[in-house]
């Protein structure tokens, strides 16, 4: 996915949220409490254990996994320097150590199952320090400056509180996430029956100018009346398996689309392009569903072009490619989507069907302050038109950002600069004021066409097997 989801952000948040505010507070007040008692040399853990806190709150407005896990760390350590001075002193058990529980907890439920370490290893690790400090494994690197044991009383009948109360907090969070996610998830298997499911087009741009195509970006009509993109449903899609219905029927709009277009002299020759999601490409009957829909709507496959997220390619990459190689043969392209930030290699890349790099719109963002971003970038368009393929540069905003594409031989544009992504009869409106391509009136000169484009990609592809 291009885009983080938005549960998954809502999630994040809340979890940066509540670690913030228990560390800031705790931290605050246990700071003035040993300064209270001239005991500065203990409020400086304190100190530190206020400033994670300020950093989660900070880093819960970009809600991403990168901060998560800075803040996670960062809890985790001041947590066990903590759990070192509470040693066990006369009456008073350790406590400190307790706050290692709801931050496994906290990890284990907000982290992706994809991200392993995240999700499992550091859960572990908090578990295993956990066990530590209960068992008096670690009593021996204990320093001695412990607080007095009045202090020690009543801060660990606090911190049992405040900890439990953490944990319940967490559970409630992962409670309150799990049924939105199952009522989204029963709404989002009705939505392609109730005529939910809608297609906004994103227009395509060669460097003359001329309109290329476009591509079909799915948007859901929410029983609420809301529009959501595709960050709000399409990783849960991709879990339930339900993508496969909903990419089905983004495939037939976007036909219908196309036999729109082709009624129409100016429209004809225009290319629509369509994700396909990695859970879609390892469904058996995908083939047979993608050649039935486009006999049913009569349109010209090579019209359609079939895009794939590179990060798709880190499982699998035979299956895919397989399954990639069978979707070609319906008379249908491929496209590489946000080529650079995903897994792919240059020998991964000359097995793939593919005639067109995406370049990811961070590079061109890049590119425009810095000047090495921007060889890269220069790199990736070099590297597109040695092996036969032709880039599209995403997310161009600016006419700077196009001047810098023109100059490194970028090809094809989509972006703010020429159009948002728009309904049908919007575009239709749109396209009515834009130059559009020439077209053949020979059927057989653009099969031809094709045929030779599919040749030259090959040889070019045979002749990189020996850099």
């Amino acid at each position: 996915m291009k885009l983080q989801s938005e549960p998954r952000r809502e999630k994040v948040a809340a979890i940066l949220t509540l670690a913030g505010a228990a560390c800031v507070s705790l931290g605050l007040a246990w700071t003035f409490c040993y300064l209270y008692f001239g005991r500065q040399e203990l409020s400086v853990v304190f100190v530190a254990l206020t400033g994670v806190g300020v950093l989660a709150i900070y880093c819960s407005k970009r809600s991403n996994g990168a901060s998560l896990l800075l803040v996670a760390h960062g809890v985790l350590a001041v947590i066990c320097a903590i759990a070192l001075i509470d040693a066990p002193i006369a009456w008073v058990p350790r406590s400190a150590h307790l706050f290692l529980l709801p931050l496994a907890a906290g990890a284990a439920f907000t982290f992706e199952r994809r991200e392993r370490y995240g999700a499992l290893f550091f859960p572990m690790a908090c578990l295993g320090a956990f066990a530590a400090f209960a068992v008096g494994a670690l009593d021996s690197l204990a320093p001695n400056i412990s607080p007095p044991v009045e202090v020690r009383a009543w801060g660990a009948r606090a911190n049992t509180t405040i900890s439990m109360m953490l944990l319940a907090a967490i559970f409630a969070i992962y409670r309150i996430d799990s049924g939105k996610r199952l009522r989204m998830e029963r709404e989002l298997g009705r939505a392609v029956r109730n005529g939910e499911i809608e297609i906004h087009y994103q227009p395509q741009v060669r460097d003359s100018g001329i309109v290329s195509g476009a591509e079909a970006l799915v948007r859901w009509r929410h029983p609420s009346g809301r529009l959501l993109s595709p960050d709000a449903f399409i990783h849960l899609a991709e879990e339930s398996a339900l993508i496969r219905e909903i990419g089905l029927e983004v495939l037939r709009q976007a036909c219908e689309t196309l036999k729109h277009w082709s009624g129409d002299p100016r429209t004809q020759a225009l290319r629509l392009a369509v994700n396909i999601s990695p859970v879609q490409l390892l469904d058996d009957a995908l083939v047979s569903s993608v050649s039935a829909i486009i006999r049913a709507a009569g349109v010209d496959p090579a019209l359609l072009e079939f895009e794939l997220t590179e990060s798709a390619l880190s499982t699998d990459t035979a299956a895919m490619i397989e399954r990639m190689e069978e979707l070609e043969s319906t008379g249908a392209s491929w496209a590489l989507d946000d080529f650079g930030t995903g897994y792919s290699s240059l020998a991964t890349l000359r097995t793939l069907p593919v005639r067109k790099l995406k370049i990811d719109r961070q590079f061109l963002v890049e590119a425009t302050r810095q000047e090495s971003a921007q060889r890269l970038l220069g790199k990736i368009i070099e590297i597109s038109h040695v092996m036969g393929m032709s880039a599209l540069a995403e997310g161009v905003e600016t006419l700077e950002q196009r001047e810098l594409l023109l100059r490194l031989g970028c090809d094809h544009f989509q972006g703010y600069l020429f159009a948002r992504p728009m309904p049908r009869a919007e575009l239709q409106a749109w396209l009515d004021t834009q130059p559009l391509p020439a077209t053949s009136t020979d059927p057989r000169a653009a099969a031809g066409l094709r045929l030779v484009h599919g040749a030259l990609h090959r040889r070019v592809t045979q002749g990189l097997d020996g850099i």
